[in-house]
């Protein structure tokens, strides 16, 4: 979990950026205005995560909380007119064949695809701990670090081609919406499973933190946070995106643990620098947040900069 939200704003967000600033050299890649939404919702799930470090376990509670707040999430983004999509390659394909039809083998491919990672998932990580054991490395993070490798890329990936594509708004659009889906329903669904797993359902029980995990959760908290400064104003520059990748990369190199709250705090100064200096725009992005709430439309803008 914390790897695969930090490899997302680390390495996706500037992978965006970076085709975005190669194909038009512009400075700045704005998004549309219904992310704010979106990173109202980050907001307030990242609120609630910082907190969970100073606990020893994320409760069957806290799964109610995120995963509702998830819910929440997708009733009001299902009522804003989605964009149309130019569809390719398989997509196409499936797109263009009847209702029936289509609905039929978007769940056989939903259902083959839960079945793969059902039967691979397990024997995966049990690799990873096996080669660990073997070749003197943490199992801990050849299973924060390649795992995610593995379930992060494809989004990356299409994001990346959005970009290439001269759509990036787009595609950071789609890297936003899967930080939400990640930083609500992804935590919330842990405790269930190891509840599951334990055979014990208490609300205040639930999956247990050493002090290493309570502080990688402290320090994907505050990536989280310092990412949401930086679209504050529903955009990006281009030393916004070099300081993502630049904070994410160097710290892969650095196993002091003492490193991971240093890097904690430059992440939390950083994005009370960010609000600061965002402080005028904040009443826009909040009131466009607040017109979707209210169901209220609102006209895509296309990406430009100043």
């Amino acid at each position: 979990m914390t790897g695969g939200n930090r490899l997302l704003i680390g390495v996706g967000w500037p992978i965006v950026f970076a085709l975005f600033f190669y194909r038009s050299r512009l400075k700045e890649l704005v998004v549309d205005r219904q992310r704010a939404l979106e990173l109202v919702f980050l907001s307030v799930a990242t609120l609630y995560v910082i907190l969970i470090p100073l606990r020893h376990h994320i409760t069957l509670l806290d799964s109610m909380l995120l995963v509702s707040l998830f819910f929440c999430y997708l009733f009001f983004t299902s009522r804003q007119e989605s964009e149309e999509v130019e569809l390719v390659g398989p997509a196409q394909a499936m797109g263009s064949l009847p209702n029936a039809q289509r609905r039929t083998l978007i769940i056989v491919v939903l259902l083959y695809s839960a079945g793969v990672i059902f039967a691979s998932a397990e024997p995966f990580a049990e690799s990873l701990v096996e080669i660990g054991e073997e070749f003197g490395v943490s199992e801990f993070l050849l299973i924060q670090w390649l795992a995610p490798l593995a379930s992060e890329s494809p989004e990356v990936l299409v994001a990346g081609l959005l970009a290439w594509r001269g759509r990036a708004a787009v595609g950071m659009g789609a890297l936003i919406s899967s930080k939400v889906n990640q930083w609500t329903l992804l935590i919330g669904t842990l405790p269930i499973a190891f509840a599951i797993s334990a055979g014990e359902f208490h609300l205040t029980g639930g999956l247990p933190l050493d002090h290493r995990q309570r502080e990688e959760i402290f320090l994907t908290a505050a990536q989280s946070a310092f990412a949401i400064a930086v679209f504050a104003n529903l955009r990006m520059g281009r030393n916004e995106a070099i300081a993502l990748f630049v904070l994410f990369a160097t710290q892969l190199f650095i196993t002091s643990e003492m490193v991971r709250v240093y890097y904690a705090a430059a992440y939390t100064l950083l994005c009370i620098i960010l609000l600061f200096l965002h402080r005028k725009e904040l009443p826009y992005t909040l009131n466009a947040a607040w017109d979707i709430l209210r169901g209220k439309k609102l006209e895509p803008e296309a990406a430009h900069a100043e």
